[in-house]
């Protein structure tokens, strides 16, 4: 693997997985920061994975870029709704 895919990987890692072992309460609270820092962290270790040629986890990595925004502005709606 290129030096530059593997430390993109490693940081972007670093910084998406702390924080999507807590996302329920993230999402929940509607914590921007932590869910931005997220959301970088997934981009970087998509770009990390399309430097090496590895297109088809890039493209998961894209998936769950997009299924985490959803999930952040579904989950702040109905939080918001409910009063909480």
């Amino acid at each position: 693997m290129h030096p530059l895919s593997t430390a993109l990987i490693l940081l972007g890692s670093a910084l998406a997985l702390p924080i999507a072992f807590k996302f329920v309460a993230v999402a929940r609270n509607g914590n921007r920061m932590a869910f931005i820092g997220h959301q970088l962290g997934v981009l970087i270790a998509m770009v990390g994975w399309l430097v090496s040629g590895r297109v088809s986890i890039a493209l998961i990595h894209a998936a769950w870029f997009a299924f985490a925004q959803a999930w952040f502005v579904i989950v702040g709606r109905n939080h918001i709704r409910s009063g909480a």
